[in-house]
Parts: C-alpha cells; sequence; structure tokens
C-alpha cells in the first residue's frame, strides 16, 4: 500500500483535512469493492505527536514526527492555517525536511509542491503539497481545494473513473474542473521533478538502469513519465540514457586508450561489440576509426598551431628593436 502522510498544526481545520482522509478511504473502499487490495493507508502526524486541538475544538490523535522519514511515504500533505506559517514559524518541520534530502522546488501558494529528493538515490522523490486549511476564501489564489489535490494523487495513482467517483461523493466539482487546472497547482514541481530524473540518469548511467527505475525515481508512473520527459527535453528517457552513455563513450575514445570493451563496461553498454554495433548506428563509423579519426584531426591541429606560431615567431623577428 501507498503510505500517505498528513501533517497537521494547532487548530487545523477538521473538515479540510477530514476530506483529505475521506478521499484516500474512499479509493480504498472502491479497490475493496473490485476485490483488490487497499491502495492506501494515511497516517496523521504533528511535531510531537499526541493530541492536537483543531479549530472546532475537536482533539485528533497524532503520531510523532520523528518516528519517520520522508522515504516512508509516497506522498505528504501539510495543513495549516496559513501556507507562509510552514517557512515562518515552524522550524522543526523544515529541520525534518532537510535532513532527507535536497529541496527540489518550493512554492508558497494554495496547493502548492515542496518536491524533496531524498539522499538516498534510489528512493523516490516525495512531494509534499502545501495547503491553508483556514477555509478563508480571501486568502486562495485558485480554486483548487485540498480535496482537490487529494484526488489528484488518486487519479494518479489509480485511475480517472476512480477519482471522478470519488469527486462526486465528496461533491468537490472535481469532475468538472479542468485537467490543466488540476495540473496548474503542481506543474512547477512536475517540471523540476522531471528535470531530477535527467539528473539520476546521468550520475547512474554506468550502471543498467531502465526507464521504469528512471520513473520510480521521481514517484511517477511509467507512462506518465515517459510523456513528461518528452515534453520537457523532446526525447525519450531512453534516448536521453543513450545520449548521455554516448557523450561519455566519446568523451573516452577521445581522451584516453582505453581498450573498447572496457569503455562499454564503464558506461553500461555491455561489451566491446554491443557497443561497436550501436555506435556504429548512430555516427558510421565503429569506436576504433572515430579514435582513429580524432587522432589524426588532434595531430593536424597541432601541426596547424605551430606553423602559426612558427610564422608569428618569424614576423616578431622581422621587426626592428626600438627604444
Amino acid at each position: 500500500m501507498k503510505h500517505i502522510g498528513l501533517f497537521v498544526f494547532q487548530n487545523c481545520s477538521v473538515a479540510s483535512t477530514g476530506a483529505i482522509g475521506d478521499a484516500f478511504r474512499l479509493a480504498n473502499e472502491f479497490k475493496r469493492s473490485a476485490g483488490e487490495q487497499p491502495a492506501y493507508r494515511l497516517s496523521v502526524l504533528s511535531d510531537g505527536g499526541g493530541l492536537v486541538t483543531s479549530s472546532s475544538g475537536i482533539s485528533i490523535w497524532t503520531q510523532g514526527l520523528d518516528r519517520y522519514c520522508l522515504a516512508d511515504f509516497h506522498a505528504f500533505f501539510v495543513a495549516c492555517r496559513d501556507v507562509t506559517e510552514v517557512a515562518e514559524s515552524n522550524d522543526r518541520f523544515l529541520s525534518w525536511i532537510s535532513l532527507q534530502g535536497s529541496i527540489a522546488s518550493f512554492g508558497m501558494q494554495q496547493g502548492a509542491n515542496l518536491a524533496v529528493i531524498c539522499n538516498d538515490p534510489l528512493q523516490s522523490t516525495v512531494p509534499i503539497y502545501l495547503f491553508d486549511d483556514s477555509g478563508d476564501a480571501s486568502r486562495a489564489p485558485s480554486n483548487v481545494t485540498p480535496t482537490d489535490l487529494a484526488i489528484a494523487q488518486i487519479e494518479r495513482d489509480v485511475n480517472s473513473d476512480t477519482a471522478r467517483k470519488i469527486g462526486r461523493i465528496l461533491q468537490t466539482g472535481y469532475a468538472e474542473k479542468s485537467r490543466t487546472e488540476i495540473d496548474d497547482a503542481n506543474i512547477t514541481t512536475t517540471t523540476e521533478k522531471i528535470r531530477e530524473s535527467a539528473r539520476w540518469i546521468k550520475e547512474n548511467y554506468s550502471k543498467a538502469i531502465s526507464v521504469a527505475q528512471a520513473a520510480e525515481s521521481v514517484a511517477m508512473s511509467k507512462r506518465n513519465f515517459q510523456r513528461r520527459f518528452k515534453c520537457e527535453f523532446g526525447m525519450t528517457p531512453l534516448e536521453y540514457l543513450l545520449r548521455t552513455r554516448f557523450e561519455i563513450v566519446r568523451s573516452m575514445l577521445k581522451n584516453t586508450d582505453l581498450p573498447v570493451d572496457k569503455i562499454a563496461r564503464r558506461c553500461g553498454m555491455g561489451d566491446g561489440n554491443r557497443l561497436g554495433r550501436l555506435f556504429k548506428e548512430r555516427y558510421g563509423m565503429s569506436p576504433t576509426q572515430f579514435r582513429a579519426q580524432q587522432q589524426i584531426e588532434a595531430e593536424e591541429r597541432w601541426q596547424t598551431a605551430e606553423e602559426s606560431w612558427g610564422t608569428t615567431a618569424e614576423m616578431l623577428r622581422q621587426v626592428p628593436a626600438t627604444l
């Protein structure tokens, strides 16, 4: 099951935080009715754990934040009276995040994401959804509600039909909302996640990695990851990986004397025979021919530089000395 975290502060709204819980509960019920295992488990957390008093005076039992690391969660929702509260008055929460990894993006707006790249490269990027649960409409720069964010997550994880059913039950108007409107709330983080996946590919090019692993590294489905990656870079993740590997291969052929077979292994290209076949398909020559061509071109550049220097030196000798 995917673990969802819901972090609450004192004076949180039972209505909005409860609606998020209802969305994931309904997703589980639909899964059970289809004879499948529940998709989610939800944990409600606070700074120190124990009882948190809501704005309506209802006490909510929470678990302590320190019991978990961010990599324990699939997605993390933060309910606060003001989204700026997270950045300005909760050092403990931000300190906890900083222990997990590097912050990929941060947006102080309704429904914004704080994407955290975990220190362990094998762990996924975990999106943190910040939302204002004050109920004050004047604070909300968009009409994407906290419940909409939860249902959008369910749509990505489960399917659109389940998300629409939950939207109708909770009467959020989710089914009538534009898909673009929901995506706009998370577009910054999605873009950053794709760029982070590209960095992950460049860091792991020498390993036997797959597109599925690259998608998992940023907590996205393979299909959505491939679509968004091509929109961002104009090529598929596989082509990006191959291009990265070939850049390293060309550099090593040009600047080292390593055998082709060893270069292939170091660059995740299998053995020398496989590298030779792929290299010729892409560049029209074998790796050894490319290396020889680079050496000839280097010698020609050096010879040209020597001739140029000789000409310059001769001209200097002909300049009369002056006092």
